[in-house]
């Protein structure tokens, strides 16, 4: 798993075929709705000036949603502006408060997802559970939602979930 990590951390492209095997072994197997909160609980332990950093393409030398295919990108995209939507946040607003000219997804490049991205960590944090838990199967795709600070916060969170749900179920 460390190796993993390490190759994680260096962006999406690092990830070898076993690696999602391990994860989905340790990660994917978690209860969904215990990942997506995990996932809330770290994406609000990040600074949004860090997480700007980590979406922004060229910041710090890095482009993890340009790392990302044309489909993966289109399909993040649309997963969270219907969870925006689904909480009743129009998609001229999302235009409005983001600057984006258009919110095809098909059309988004990282430098327009960036901008959804950080609109959501600020505005409707909330919804990287959910969008999370639709992508907890594809840690390439978690790590450009999330960046190194808040996948660890995840693992974290979920880590400790896992075993407090085992304590409390010996305790019965």
């Amino acid at each position: 798993m460390d190796n993993m990590l390490q190759r994680l951390a260096g962006g999406p492209s690092n990830l070898q075929q076993n690696d999602y095997n391990d994860w989905n072994e340790m990660v994917g197997s978690a209860p969904k709705d215990k990942f997506g909160r995990a996932a809330y609980d770290a994406i609000q332990q990040v600074d949004p000036n860090e997480y700007a950093d980590h979406v922004t393409p060229g910041a710090g030398g890095t482009d993890p949603l340009g790392a990302l295919d044309n489909s993966q990108r289109s399909g993040l995209a649309s997963t969270i502006l219907g969870e925006l939507t689904r909480r009743g946040i129009g998609q001229q607003d999302v235009a409005q408060a983001t600057g984006l000219g258009s919110l095809n997804p098909n059309n988004m490049s990282p430098s327009d997802l960036a901008g959804l991205l950080q609109y959501t960590q600020q505005n409707q944090p909330k919804v990287y559970g959910r969008v999370a838990s639709q992508y907890q199967d594809q840690p390439d795709i978690l790590h450009s939602l999330l960046g190194n600070k808040a996948l660890m916060g995840l693992l974290a969170g979920i880590g400790g979930k896992m075993v407090m749900d085992q304590m409390n179920k010996r305790s019965r």
